[in-house]
């Protein structure tokens, strides 16, 4: 732990940019790279690019208020430093969430900060893509039951199908069921629509035996 006020400062300017950066990134991408090793690379290696162009900023305040002994001299600071003071803080939070919603949104620039193959699992490269709609055919391993679900939101727009992501436990909620035949099929009505049951379906990964995705 850091003993005096002065250590304290610099830890709070080496670490805090990385750790905001990361945060704001992660509540848009997801929590990839959540183990220790991972997210302390992400976290020294944003914290080090940030230094990187920080310092010059940081090595002329030093120069102008502390080599002076304008701060021991207790003058006031210009309001022009308390606004540099925001960007401090700012900067890093606008930039992780900018980055973060790129990579969630897979735009092309976004794999020069997070590489070719961010998400962890083809589970979370699925169900991440923004604003996917389509129909989920699932077969059970328990007497091999087959459910046909739909992906997307329900026509009230109350609420949307949801997959969680890593590192939690794989688990998808399907707003929608279709009535399906003993071979997995969908059953139709007269008119060739799909029959729906209104009914929506929570279900765990580790209950499902094959997994089909069928792009609306």
């Amino acid at each position: 732990m850091p003993s005096t006020f002065q250590a304290l400062a610099v830890l709070l300017i080496a670490l805090l940019p990385g750790a905001l950066y990361t945060w704001a990134f992660e509540r848009q991408a997801g929590a990839w790279g959540v183990n220790t090793s991972d997210r302390l690379l992400r976290f020294v290696g944003s914290s080090a690019l940030l230094q990187v162009l920080a310092t010059p900023v940081i090595y002329q305040l030093y120069r102008t208020f502390i080599v002076t002994g304008w701060l021991r001299a207790g003058r006031p600071l210009p309001w022009w430093v308390w606004l540099l003071v925001g960007m401090f803080v700012g900067v890093p939070l606008a930039l992780g969430h900018m980055i973060g919603r790129a990579a969630h949104n897979r735009t092309r620039w976004s794999r020069w900060f997070t590489g070719e193959h961010p998400a962890p699992r083809a589970w979370d490269n699925l169900f991440s893509t923004e604003d996917l709609t389509g129909w989920v055919r699932l077969r059970m391993k328990a007497e091999r039951v087959w459910i046909l679900g739909a992906y997307g939101s329900a026509e009230d727009g109350s609420m949307r199908s949801y997959a969680a992501g890593y590192p939690h436990a794989q688990d998808l909620y399907l707003v929608d069921t279709a009535e399906a035949d003993a071979d997995g099929q969908f059953v139709t009505d007269e008119a060739g629509n799909v029959v729906m049951r209104g009914v929506g379906v929570l279900v765990r990964w580790k209950e499902v035996e094959y997994l089909e995705f069928i792009e609306a």
